[in-house]
């Protein structure tokens, strides 16, 4: 269905005369959103339902008894067409777009220079969900979830306690930036969960702590120590497994170099404001070369005095070449900060579930460069310990599978090894494969990198939790069905 792209705004009301013409249901559940904001708002129909002649009785609203002329809309700022008579309200939508009115029809993209987006509200906290006229059910929707999960009571009252210290914050950080990075310091202390718990005072107490550290950085000369690069592990694929950590430092990007295995969803936590530049290899790149100008970025972005994200897929020193990068920013002398991700070496076998550790099978584990496996000269690979290890690990190894199947076999280990080759391993497109060092090249056809293949006994312990797992499905989809 094509849908127009609509351009979210807050308009303020207050005081402004506002046009609804039809006095039933639909009427109110418009009333009911527009009399909060003060508007003047003038009730065109012959008949009303008993609630519009209350709010007219009480003075909240004017209610003009009779049918809509076109003259109606000439002092009207914003126009609702809420009849149950379809070609009336197109009537109205085109007298008042005619008119450059904000006019609205009800239910009716079509007629609509506008539409009313659904509203989740704490305090002065508000967001508002539109589906752009597709579907007002899933919007609503979306805003029920929005209200119950994210904008809670204690949003509201966080938002008024902040909103109220602004122009004292103001006035003692007069420097936008660190106005800016002082009150990111705030929603992210303790300040929210004292006041929440405690009340103002406690809450007072912190704040006004984090806003004196904040002046004194601010008077503070410009600081002499070194740039500093953040290399940040980005997790196995799956958006939600990024730590905490991580998503702090995104926040704060000025730039933000990514890998091709880094879920693009997370570049959602930078700021608008943030360049993000694409880094990644692809197949048959020439490595070397590669690297080298991914050093070269992050060396020229820090010395610019950008904050600079080099995000990973993974753990950036697990075959993510941190490393590499931390040698030739520390050579440039520029300081960096590592942080940890989940490497899918455990996170995609987890995500089988495939335990690398189990007592009585495995109590060691290894992990393996799988595209070092075709070496000519077999020293970049340790294939005796590849072979001995209770369960090994190899990344970056689907495209040279036959190979590590015919090593691992040839070093020692047993052809009836079970082995399984995780693909996607933590998304929704997860495919998982299950054989022997013997079978599993044929049972492997079609499947495509990234995938981490896991060889040993603990492959054994998917078929049990995958049993468990299909009978908890099976319970609860009775439990539904009750």
């Amino acid at each position: 269905m094509p849908y127009t792209l609509y351009h979210p705004v807050y308009l303020h009301l207050g005081g402004r005369p506002v046009l609804i013409v039809g006095g039933g249901v639909v009427a109110i559940e418009k009333l009911n959103s527009l009399i909060p904001s003060g508007a003047k708002i003038t009730v065109v129909s012959p008949e009303v339902r008993s609630e519009v002649l209350e709010w007219h009785q009480a003075g909240v609203i004017s209610w003009v008894q009779r049918e809509f002329q076109p003259s109606d809309i000439e002092t009207a700022y914003m126009i609702i067409a809420a009849t149950s008579n379809p070609n009336v309200n197109a009537w109205v939508y085109q007298l008042g777009n005619q008119a450059l009115k904000l006019t609205n029809s009800v239910d009716d993209p079509v007629n609509c220079n506008f539409i009313m987006a659904a509203i989740a509200k704490s305090g002065p906290m508000q967001v508002a969900i539109s589906s752009a006229g597709c579907s007002p059910a899933l919007a609503q929707r979306v805003r029920n979830r929005i209200e119950s999960e994210i904008l809670t009571e204690n949003v509201g009252v966080l938002a008024e306690y902040l909103g109220a210290r602004r122009p004292d914050v103001k006035h003692t950080l007069p420097n936008y930036k660190a106005r800016q990075a002082f009150w990111e310091q705030v929603i992210d202390s303790n300040v929210p969960h004292l006041l929440a718990s405690q009340g103002e005072q406690a809450a007072d107490s912190l704040f006004h702590s984090l806003l004196r550290r904040a002046v004194m950085a601010a008077n503070e000369p410009p600081s002499v120590d070194p740039l500093k690069v953040y290399l940040v592990g980005a997790g196995p694929g799956d958006p939600g497994l990024i730590t905490v950590r991580a998503v702090e430092i995104l926040r704060k990007a000025d730039v933000v170099l990514y890998d091709r295995l880094v879920n693009p969803l997370l570049l959602a936590y930078a700021p608008p404001a943030a360049e993000c530049v694409y880094v990644g290899k692809e197949v048959g790149a020439r490595g070397k070369v590669r690297q080298d100008d991914i050093h070269r970025q992050l060396i020229q972005y820090a010395q610019s005095g950008k904050i600079v994200v080099r995000l990973k897929g993974g753990d950036p020193f697990v075959f993510g070449r941190g490393g590499e990068e931390a040698l030739a920013l520390a050579e440039a002398g520029i300081s960096f900060e590592v942080v940890p991700g989940i490497s899918s070496s455990i996170a995609a076998a987890a995500a089988a579930n495939i335990p690398v550790t189990h007592r009585g099978l495995s109590t060691a584990f290894a992990v393996f460069a799988g595209q070092e496996a075709e070496d000519s000269t077999g020293e970049r690979m340790a294939w005796k310990a590849a072979a001995a290890i209770p369960t090994a690990v190899f990344l970056m190894g689907v495209e040279r599978l036959p190979t590590i199947v015919a090593k691992l076999i040839e070093h020692g280990r047993d052809p009836e090894t079970p082995i399984a080759i995780v693909s996607n391993g933590t998304l929704p497109t997860q495919r998982v494969v299950v054989g022997t060092l013997s079978t599993i090249v044929n049972l492997a056809t079609g499947v495509h990198p990234p995938a981490a293949i896991v060889v040993g006994e603990v492959v054994r312990v998917r078929e049990q939790l995958e049993a468990f797992c299909s009978i908890d499905r099976t319970l609860r989809e009775r439990a539904i069905a009750c």
